[in-house]
């Protein structure tokens, strides 16, 4: 039976099982051809699946009366199936970051490599060990009398002067030396044993 006529009876469906099974073993060399070219190594199932797909789609779609040959017709979808699977592929492999700077085999490239671009150049330790401090101390002054609170913040976090904080809380300068010193003082009681539990 020709060729022509097993693709019409695996178009009519009727018995056409047998007939598609013969199609298709008689393009395996085919599908094999183009699936095994060296550039596909790495995609060779994925291409070998395509290129049956594309034997499938040809048999349904084949119309004869076009005066193709059915031989020259599913070689060309065979082809340009497993060419477009590549350049999907190659579009894919450009888009992703290669491990290393540079990529594998381009130590010369100038490019950033995945992994640097997961590495931060800040201490991340040090930030959360900062910011976990920072907590800490914010609490132990909100503790704080509200006066050596004030003498605490305004004349060594911020910019005041001992004079500037005794005009507004109306006291001497002083008086706010030794709120301050108070307020330093228990706060060095209740930030002592902030570390104890990294020096055991």
């Amino acid at each position: 039976m020709s060729l022509e006529q097993l693709v019409l009876e695996a178009q009519a469906g009727n018995g056409g099982s047998a007939a598609f099974a013969e199609v298709c073993q008689r393009f395996t060399g085919l599908v094999k051809k183009y699936a095994n070219q060296p550039h596909l190594t790495g995609i060779k199932e994925e291409a070998t699946a395509e290129g049956w797909l594309a034997v499938a789609a040809a048999v349904q779609s084949y119309d004869q009366a076009a005066g193709v040959r059915f031989a020259g017709y599913v070689e060309s979808r065979v082809k340009f199936a497993v060419w477009n699977l590549f350049k999907r592929e190659r579009r894919r492999w450009q888009q992703e970051l290669p491990l290393a700077a540079g990529g594998i085999g381009n130590e010369d490239s100038e490019a950033p490599g995945f992994i640097d671009t997961l590495a931060s150049a800040s201490n991340v330790e040090g930030e959360v060990e900062s910011n976990s401090t920072a907590a800490v101390i914010r609490q132990a002054l909100a503790a704080l009398p509200k006066k050596q609170q004030l003498a605490v913040v305004k004349t060594l976090m911020g910019e005041a002067r001992l004079a500037d904080v005794a005009a507004e809380l109306g006291v001497s300068p002083q008086a706010v030396y030794s709120l301050r010193q108070r307020g330093l003082a228990r706060l060095k009681k209740e930030l002592a044993g902030m570390y104890d539990s990294v020096r055991r």
